[in-house]
């Protein structure tokens, strides 16, 4: 796996932090409990994600993420690994208007099995941003190793918009379409997302996605609402700590299946703006979602 690696690129930015003339990121440790309606067994997750934004003085950007989580139970030793890193770069004009590109890699592994699964991305990107309101988009491509023998094109639309100083609000659009020996398979997922601070020590937050096989007559839909706590002055260092619940609800004809999560997170602000939501959490994977429609879903629903 890559987590060494993952956290090695976090640390690759820190000597850029004094030369940047905004700094925004956070990184938030977690933990999940899952209750699945169809299994006996329950799930349990830890986790651990970062992000890092960087804006310089002429105009040069320059994004770092990074996660990693364990997903297991009590009655097997076969856990299940994921990982995963993204760069961004690109460049920000006086008027709003950016320009990127992207690289992004997830990666998918068990204990019983010596073989990973890796999906990489890389794609060009595009925002506006004025008086709060964010715009963006993106296109790339998706390769997988070992090769599945698909080609994996991405698009996708972003949106957020800073209602008032505590609230904000942002949605996302994304499609993947796989095409497999000349048949072409869309992956949909489209979500919303809100975050609200009540008072300076608490805040609320909550999101919803669906993602749809259409092909397959698939739907996914996950739904989170949680609730977060300002330890600044308690802890005498910035951070918070959050409680979430979510759904995630599976349904194909007449056939449907759900599991329930619970998940806390402590979160560490970096530079003067954090993230909307904890890392963790259903609104998180809509308001800074990874650039394909099932990495996007995956992440919300775990």
């Amino acid at each position: 796996m890559k987590y060494s690696i993952s956290m090695l690129l976090l640390a690759m930015s820190a000597p850029s932090l004094t030369m940047a003339q905004d700094i925004s990121g956070g990184v938030t440790l977690g933990f999940g409990s899952h209750e699945d309606s169809e299994f006996s067994q329950d799930l349990a997750s830890a986790s651990l994600d970062g992000r890092l934004n960087l804006l310089f003085d002429n105009g040069i950007m320059f994004g770092v993420s990074a996660g990693y989580i364990n997903v297991g139970s009590d009655d097997s030793e076969d856990d299940i690994q994921g990982d995963f890193v993204g760069l961004d770069l690109g460049y920000r004009f006086s008027n709003g208007m950016s320009l990127g590109a992207y690289v992004e890699e997830l990666t998918l592994g068990t204990d019983a099995s010596p073989i990973d699964i890796s999906l990489r991305s890389v794609g060009l990107t595009g925002a506006y941003e004025s008086e709060g309101l964010k715009l963006g988009a993106f296109l790339g491509e998706t390769t997988t190793s070992p090769d599945l023998g698909a080609d994996i094109s991405n698009i996708g639309l972003t949106a957020k918009y800073a209602v008032q100083p505590k609230l904000n609000i942002g949605g996302a659009f994304l499609r993947a379409t796989i095409d497999a020996s000349g048949e072409a398979v869309d992956i949909d997922m489209v979500g919303i997302a809100a975050t609200y601070g009540i008072n300076d020590q608490v805040s609320i937050f909550g999101g919803v996605s669906r993602t749809t096989l259409g092909q397959a007559d698939l739907d996914i839909t996950t739904m989170g609402l949680g609730a977060g706590y300002d330890l600044t002055q308690m802890a005498g260092v910035a951070s918070s700590v959050s409680l979430e619940v979510a759904r995630t609800e599976q349904s194909s004809g007449d056939e449907s299946s759900a599991f329930d999560t619970v998940r806390i997170g402590l979160t560490f602000p970096l530079g003067g703006k954090s993230t909307e939501a904890p890392l963790n959490s259903v609104a998180d994977s809509i308001f800074n979602p990874r650039r394909g429609a099932l990495n996007a879903a995956l992440t919300g629903a775990f």
